[in-house]
């Protein structure tokens, strides 16, 4: 079973090839993205901004941590650092092959890990605009992709020429615990980098959107967005993550996707 390389709050999608556009179906594009843009392990610090309507602004700090532990097989850690009354608080999220992925939360006031349910990933994660469900990759088995067409795309003052591509839920299984009937992203032809995506409710109307920033090569053909902001178009709510480092490949103990690690408090140290 393939899946679909996952980094940065929400899943950012990086799609690739070398093939002419109309030689492409969807599936053959998310298939080819994996290979060119994942990292065996990833560890990042960022600084995440909550902006609301009123303009009020929370201002956070998160450390994440990815690891390849099988071929295909990730294990995700995300760790809120400040400010103080969140300190601690951390998502855990393990893919499983041929079945559900698990999710955990840590709450610090608890002191235990609590599992998160299919039905309840739908979800808002922590009052981000990323659900759960964003912050665990797609088992590509379990959607449907169709290249829409090419289209001219303006961000941070330049014109990208992408490819469309559309993602659907493939099974009456996943539309019902999927909080979208769609998403829809932009994907640049010269880097092959996702730029925008849309996720549509399960009304089919448009939820939010996603916007990559700053694309920066960060080793080999791996590229990763410096900003990325969730704008929730109904809530009038924006979350903002900018990186403040970013290591790739490098040594990763197995030992920090685990509760033992967590509950030890060295998630924070």
């Amino acid at each position: 079973m393939k899946k679909a390389m996952f980094w940065a709050l929400g899943g950012i999608f990086f799609l690739v090839s070398h093939a002419p556009a109309q030689e492409l179906t969807g599936r053959q594009i998310m298939d080819k993205q994996k290979e060119r843009h994942k990292a065996k392990t990833e560890v990042g610090s960022e600084t995440m901004i909550l902006a609301d309507k009123d303009g009020s602004k929370e201002r956070r700090q998160v450390k994440r941590y990815s690891k390849e532990v099988e071929k295909d097989l990730h294990r995700y850690l995300i760790v809120f650092l400040a400010p103080a009354d969140i300190k601690g608080t951390a998502l855990l999220t393990w893919e499983q092959k041929g079945r559900e992925n698990d999710q955990w939360l840590y709450l610090p006031a608890q002191k235990k890990l609590q599992r998160i349910a299919k039905g309840s990933k739908k979800n808002y994660f922590m009052g981000t605009d990323f659900t759960y469900e964003d912050l665990e990759a797609e088992d590509l088995d379990q959607f449907e992709y169709k290249l829409l067409r090419s289209e001219s795309l303006a961000l941070d003052g330049r014109n990208y020429d992408c490819y469309v591509v559309q993602t659907a839920p493939s099974s009456e299984e996943k539309k019902r615990e999927s909080g979208y009937s769609k998403k829809i992203s932009w994907v640049d032809k010269k880097e092959f980098m996702t730029l925008k995506i849309e996720f549509y409710d399960r009304r089919d109307k448009l939820q939010k959107v996603q916007t990559n920033h700053e694309m920066e090569n960060v080793g080999g053909t791996a590229w990763r967005p410096k900003k990325t902001l969730m704008n929730h178009q109904e809530k009038g709510h924006q979350t903002l993550t900018g990186t403040v480092s970013r290591d790739l490949n490098k040594p990763l103990d197995d030992s920090t996707f685990t509760e033992r690690f967590i509950l030890s408090g060295q998630h924070v140290e």
